[in-house]
């Protein structure tokens, strides 16, 4: 009854968003009311329990492991058994599948929940002390997140129709069903991750307005908020290592707007010490090593049904067997997930090497909003949060596209978003997700995962595809 009454719950709350991104799209809604609907709808989950997902309670055994000095990237939360009935209560609350598995997060990200776990041991709280300081960390990195993106809009967006682009990001981001159900409610650190990208793109934009048409990266001033974008994105990697994509490309577009050489070598070399130094800084907060690195393919040892790869393994395998071809589980599913791990690295340099003729000044938002999209649903597995890397470039881009009504342009991008998020949203409901589990990679239902594939992979390419004559179009308008 409880599951059942969440799934109604979360499906009218991924209607109302929709109803009211509707009104956003269509500049009738004023950016006060959808910053009270974001609010709103935020508060029962920011004060209530965890939800939807037990991962929080692994951030804090992981910190509570880190506190005793113990590496979560090469020991299991279980090791907390030997410390007494404290840690029975922190191991007995994560999810049995994470127990014996290694965390595959960077030093900032221990170094988060550590301090969590801290928090909770000072103040008497233990292990709930530690939940209740992450569920901070994490409301406060989506507000910070929110900001970030607002500010992003606002450096590209004349002031003139300001107002209704403002109130498309807040209902696009804020009041976004997943970010307030996982980012928020779940307490994930993909909210932090995701805002220092979004602090490192604001600074490299600054960095564009200091040198004028971002061709000269020798000033001081330019070199500077160059260095700070990259610790910024360097940071965002040490939580979550996709966020790696946000310092891949400020290096690519530092050396692209350099030009000549001896900027290119002022800008490879402070690039690289600014780089080197956040990843030290950050491995110091963990107190451990870059150990963490061997431990990124946790959790491709699970599958979820809902990724792309495994949707297209269930195809394949079931329309093999249809045929009479006897073909191993795993070996399809390995296939099926290097492939999209390749098609989301061709999208990424795809997208970065056309900006290199012509750059213009939302090159960053499309590079990591549909790369930071391609690699998310190109994963092994696929869950809800991690979105939380592409969405807000994303929805800069579509309040940038849509001066005027009607505004096709962006269309493709808002269903893109819109699809991607309430479709994880719904896959990850306790009825729906048992669902998922069962079908596994044998289920009946090829035809139904190939079709969800190719729509998804359709998508993708469209939005991709018509960027550049979107943003083209609007700024010759201008």
């Amino acid at each position: 009854m409880l599951a059942a009454t969440a799934a109604v719950a979360v499906i009218l709350l991924c209607l109302s968003w929709l109803l009211l991104l509707t009104r956003a799209l269509r500049h009738t809604l004023p950016p006060r009311a959808a910053a009270i609907a974001a609010l709103a709808w935020a508060t029962p989950f920011a004060l209530g329990p965890p939800l939807f997902s037990r991962d929080v309670y692994a951030y804090a055994a992981q910190g509570e492991l880190a506190r005793h000095g113990l590496d979560p990237a090469t020991h299991g939360v279980s090791a907390l058994l030997a410390r007494g009935p404290t840690g029975e209560i922190f191991v007995a609350a994560v999810d049995p599948r994470w127990r014996e598995t290694h965390a595959p997060y960077g030093g900032l990200g221990v170094g988060v929940e550590r301090l969590a776990a801290t928090l909770g041991d000072l103040f008497g709280a233990g292990p709930a002390g530690a939940i209740a300081a992450l569920r901070v960390v994490a409301v406060l990195s989506t507000a910070a997140l929110v900001l970030l993106a607002l500010r992003l809009l606002r450096a590209r967006c004349p002031a003139h129709g300001a107002g209704s682009r403002l109130a498309v990001v807040l209902v696009l981001l804020a009041a976004n069903p997943f970010v307030i159900i996982h980012l928020i409610g779940g307490s994930h650190l993909d909210a932090l991750a995701a805002a220092l990208l979004a602090g490192a793109l604001v600074a490299d934009q600054a960095r564009r307005a200091t040198t004028g048409t971002g061709r000269a990266l020798d000033t001081g001033r330019a070199l500077s908020l160059a260095a700070l974008a990259m610790v910024l994105a360097c940071l965002a990697g040490s939580v979550k290592a996709t966020a790696f994509l946000g310092a891949g490309w400020l290096l690519f577009a530092h050396l692209r707007d350099a030009r000549r050489v001896r900027a290119a070598a002022a800008v490879l070399g402070t690039d690289l010490i600014a780089g080197s130094a956040a990843l030290l800084a950050a491995m110091a907060a963990g107190g451990f090593g870059p150990t963490w690195i061997s431990a990124l393919a946790t959790s491709g040892t699970l599958e979820t049904g809902v990724a792309p790869a495994s949707m297209l393994a269930t195809g394949l395998a079931a329309s093999a067997g249809l045929v009479g071809l006897d073909v191993a589980d795993g070996t399809v599913l390995d296939a099926t997930r290097a492939l999209t791990l390749a098609l989301a690295g061709l999208i990424v340099v795809w997208l970065a090497l056309r900006t290199w003729p012509h750059p213009r000044p939302r090159d960053g938002l499309a590079v990591l909003g549909y790369g930071g999209m391609a690699v998310a649903l190109g994963s092994p597995v696929v869950y809800p949060w991690y979105l939380a890397l592409s969405v807000p470039f994303l929805a800069v881009l579509v309040a940038l596209d849509r001066a005027d009504p009607p505004p096709h342009r962006a269309g493709p991008v808002v269903w893109l978003v819109v699809v991607t998020s309430v479709w994880l949203c719904a896959a990850t409901l306790s009825p729906l997700a048992a669902t998922w589990r069962l079908l596994g990679r044998a289920g009946p239902l090829p035809v139904v995962a190939a079709v969800a594939v190719a729509a998804l992979l359709g998508g993708m390419a469209l939005a991709a595809a018509g960027w550049p004559r979107w943003s083209g179009a609007h700024t010759r308008r201008r």
